[in-house]
């Protein structure tokens, strides 16, 4: 054997040993804008989802299209864009919602699907900021995004309170105890605030509140450094728990993330079960979490504790015990994010806020494949 050749063997060793030390590795494969200010006269767009179709090829993105102006209040359309090719190329931007010229209108919102039926349900709330009581509205595909029904009123089977979902994405348990539940979180109003989870468990016709963590104090308004946990993400552990990562809205002992358990399908949110992971620092802004498989767990949001800014995947290998990586997708200014399965591929997909100047210049799309 010539030197050359055992050098080569070394080499691939070590390597090995190093993967083999380092763990996983997330690299940044490539990146794309979905939508930008202006595209199609619509002011700005803001709040990106994406979520996998029930048809096993097809990606959905989802953001709120503010016509004339970006503020969180006023009139929007639900922009949808969809991709058969693991998110490479996209339609074009179809509006599948239009609530008209309000002046409080549209706020997503969460995508959850139901493997069963093979249905894609996006919820929603209509006037959160001005009206009393909100509405928590609901629009349904049955044909992976192509199509989509009217928009349904599900105040009325849910209770008269201020429910807005996500933003994000909500599950159904594949795992006991409620397999098959479909679960969407979000939060309350202002001054009562919190963490709300709605259920259905006879796939999508009827749905009901559940588990509730209320703000501290209740129904009163609220200080800096006050318990407010505020816009969840909410993913299904391989035991059947639940875990929420939740905005610290008013940076309550930290200006990181509450993480919330649920032992019993988000039937209960209880205080004992919620502790801050000082790990994922954050300015209270929204973030994604995802299941990447069974021994595999995702986050993202802007890490930093006082903008929006720096982008970034964290990844953990005991359920967000511990976070084992981290990558920096943008180190500009960047805002609400959610992250995504891709179809048949061992890459996953983060969309997210992007500019130069504000976080609300664009959506853009990035893959990342995992090492």
């Amino acid at each position: 054997m010539t030197v050359v050749q055992r050098l080569r063997i070394l080499f691939v060793i070590v390597t090995a040993l190093l993967t083999f030390i380092n763990g996983l590795e997330v690299i940044k494969y490539d990146e794309s804008i979905l939508w930008k200010l202006g595209d199609n006269g619509v002011h700005t767009y803001r709040i990106p989802l994406i979520h996998e179709a029930p048809d096993g090829k097809t990606l959905l993105a989802f953001c709120e299209a503010r016509k004339y102006s970006s503020s969180d209040s006023g009139s929007k359309y639900i922009a949808l864009r969809r991709s058969q090719d693991g998110g490479v190329t996209w339609s074009n931007s179809e509006f599948i919602f239009d609530d008209g010229n309000v002046k409080d209108g549209s706020n997503l919102g969460t995508v959850v699907v139901d493997s069963d039926t093979k249905t894609v349900f996006l919820v929603f709330t209509f006037c959160p900021h001005t009206c009393p009581v909100s509405e928590t509205m609901m629009i349904k595909s049955e044909d992976n995004g192509v199509t989509w029904s009217k928009a349904v009123n599900l105040s009325s089977q849910i209770g008269n309170f201020v429910f807005a979902p996500g933003p994000g994405y909500g599950i159904q348990k594949r795992y006991s105890p409620n397999v098959g539940r479909l679960i969407s979180c979000g939060h309350g109003s202002l001054s009562y605030d919190g963490v709300v989870c709605i259920v259905s468990d006879d796939h999508g016709t009827t749905w009901k509140k559940a588990g509730t963590l209320y703000g501290v104090p209740y129904g009163a308004a609220k200080l800096s450094g006050d318990f407010i946990p505020d816009e969840p993400q909410l993913v299904e552990l391989s035991d059947g728990s639940l875990l929420i990562t939740a905005r610290n809205q008013g940076h309550y002992h930290s200006k990181a993330r509450f993480m919330i358990k649920s032992y019993d399908a988000a039937d209960s949110l209880q205080l004992q079960n919620v502790y801050i992971d000082n790990t994922l620092l954050d300015s209270a802004v929204q973030a994604s979490l995802l299941v990447y498989n069974s021994k595999l767990l995702l986050f993202s949001n802007p890490a930093n504790i006082d903008k929006r800014i720096n982008m970034t995947v964290r990844w953990s290998e005991n359920n967000g015990v511990s976070w084992d990586g981290s990558i920096q997708v943008y180190d500009g200014p960047s805002g609400y994010s959610c992250l995504s399965l891709i179809p048949n591929t061992t890459l996953f997909a983060l969309v997210y806020e992007k500019g130069k100047v504000s976080a609300y210049e664009s959506i853009s799309l990035v893959r990342l494949n995992i090492k």
